[in-house]
């Protein structure tokens, strides 16, 4: 990993080349990246690091034609010596340049078709990037060979389903497997890593750097973690509000004077823990639980899915009380995400008892049911496909408003929605956007509003931050713990942060598998772990 920086500058080549470099948006006037000039050098891993909505997204992919939204100003960019663009002009195409660059973008769901069979598509990418034909046997082959790579159990099986059939997660990592597939000579990372397990996440992280020192290949990795960052750049770029504001070597950030801005994300993995609520004893807590699970078992018609184990449940017994927090923690595809959907009821169990207030929720009327989904709110992993994209946010909110408050003046509405976004970081000119003006991060934040907003007995939250910088996860956290205090809420926490469950959650549950393997108070968990999976996810965090 520190290869590059035992080599004199004049030995490294420089593969990409950023030369006052400044994108708009083209319904937006002025520039959104500005004036920005920077080099890559071959085999280096480049991060970029800054808050949601600074730019790091719009710049990656806005210089090799993915941002279709984006129009370029000023600025040359150079790429393995050849210009691709110059004054703010295109040179190159982006299909010519596909062969030689590869791409992670954040959501991994829309980089994959829905309708062709995840082998199918990876084989695709190994016809055009090596002539293998898409019907062989070594196409086949090659293809098994990168799906177990990135950790894709089941190859043969998994070849033969579609990327919804998958976890957020494994989706990533078939993603990852395509960009691998082309051998490039630059990886472009969005948030690669942003929808893994602590565990799957060091495998690829790894992956990527073994590539990177084998091959030669050159990764710029955007990312919110900065303790990945820290642990795996040559260098690290900070961004804020469109503009470079440092670049150096995490090894030697305390040798030199940083602008206050990234000394201040630096110090927000520390600052964190403020946020946090205080443990809650077993002994304090109501003597009815608000959530009750016995014995909950979960299976799939598919016989592959059932072959596989990934999206199965069995044997799930669970107490959740008011006002503690209890997280989910387990690698992609344990099933933290199926319990989510049966609490929830968005999906039925094939066995099993559940009780929400001592009431048996399988025998609820439509009465019951309209008031369970009110009390009952959850927040999704992917913030982008729980928005109508057709709906502005104020639409978004006031609909959630109309069903779940009716008693609520409409004239209140308004002043309400200002109130909801405020608390999670955004101003009400949000209101007026729609959900793709907004970053990954900035999205989030509204979705969790939206959950805010009828006032719910418990939140289910199904990776909250993963998409969030770390200074917006700690204001996220900071009013998390706001409602936990003024409203008494019960929240289950599902993530696959472990330091954020040290800091956040009373209780956990570990799941594999479809099990659950170990739980008790998050202290005692995660310090003194009884069983070998839970030691191994707490040894693979950054």
């Amino acid at each position: 990993m520190l290869e590059l920086d035992k080599k004199s500058s004049d030995e490294k080549k420089i593969i990409l080349d950023v030369k006052n470099y400044s994108v708009g948006l083209k319904k937006i006037k002025g520039s959104i990246v500005g004036a920005v000039s920077f080099s890559i050098f071959k085999g280096e891993i480049f991060g970029i690091a800054g808050e949601s909505g600074s730019g790091k997204t719009l710049l990656t992919l806005s210089m090799f034609g993915l941002h279709n939204a984006s129009h370029l100003k000023t600025g040359d960019v150079y790429f393995n010596s050849r210009k691709i663009v110059e004054s703010g002009v295109r040179l190159v195409e982006t299909k010519n340049l596909a062969l030689r660059i590869g791409f992670i973008l954040q959501d991994p769901f829309s980089s994959l078709n829905p309708s062709v069979k995840v082998g199918k598509q990876i084989g695709e990418a190994i016809y055009l990037a090596k002539g293998k034909k898409l019907n062989s046997a070594e196409n086949r082959s090659l293809v098994h060979e990168l799906l177990s790579e990135v950790g894709i159990p089941d190859p043969e099986n998994s070849y033969e389903r579609y990327p919804d059939q998958f976890s957020g997660g494994m989706r990533q990592r078939i993603v990852i497997a395509i960009a691998l597939s082309q051998d490039p000579d630059l990886l472009v990372a969005d948030e690669p890593t942003t929808a893994l397990d602590a565990s799957t996440q060091r495998k690829i992280i790894d992956l990527i750097i073994d590539r990177s020192r084998q091959r030669g290949l050159t990764v710029i990795l955007v990312s919110h973690n900065i303790a990945l960052l820290q642990a795996t750049a040559n260098r690290i770029a900070v961004m804020k509000s469109g503009k470079v504001l440092d670049i150096f070597n995490p090894r030697e950030i305390k040798m030199r004077e940083l602008n206050p801005y990234t000394k201040a994300l630096f110090d927000s993995l520390k600052n964190i823990k403020q946020h946090i609520p205080s443990d809650k004893s077993q002994e304090n807590l109501p003597i009815i639980p608000l959530v009750e699970m016995k014995n909950i078992e979960k299976s799939y018609a598919s016989r592959i899915l059932q072959r596989s184990g990934n999206f199965s449940l069995s044997n799930i017994n669970l107490e959740i009380f008011q006002g503690e927090v209890v997280g989910f923690l387990g690698e992609s595809g344990s099933g933290k995400s199926t319990l989510a959907s049966i609490i929830t009821k968005l999906s039925m169990p094939n066995k099993g008892s559940y009780k929400y207030k001592g009431q048996n929720v399988f025998a609820f009327n439509r009465t019951d049911i309209s008031k369970f989904k009110s009390d009952v709110q959850m927040v999704f992993q992917d913030p982008y496909g729980s928005l109508n994209p057709r709906y502005k946010i104020r639409t978004a909110i006031s609909e959630a408003l109309i069903i779940h408050k009716p008693s609520l003046p409409k004239s209140l509405h308004e002043e309400k929605i200002v109130q909801l976004l405020s608390d999670v970081g955004l101003d009400s000119s949000a209101m007026d956007k729609f959900p793709h003006e907004f970053s990954g991060g900035q999205r989030q934040r509204i979705a969790i509003a939206r959950a805010m907003s009828v006032d719910p007995e418990m939140l289910v939250c199904d990776e909250p931050l993963s998409s969030l910088d770390v200074s917006t996860q700690g204001q996220i956290l900071s009013l998390f713990s706001d409602l936990l205090e003024r409203k008494k809420i019960a929240m289950i926490f599902i993530t696959h942060d472990i330091k954020v469950a040290k800091l956040l959650c009373n209780r956990v549950y570990i799941l594999s598998d479809g099990e659950i393997v170990e739980h008790g108070q998050t202290q005692q968990v995660l310090t003194n772990p009884k069983h070998n999976y839970t030691s191994n996810l707490i040894e693979a965090v950054y």
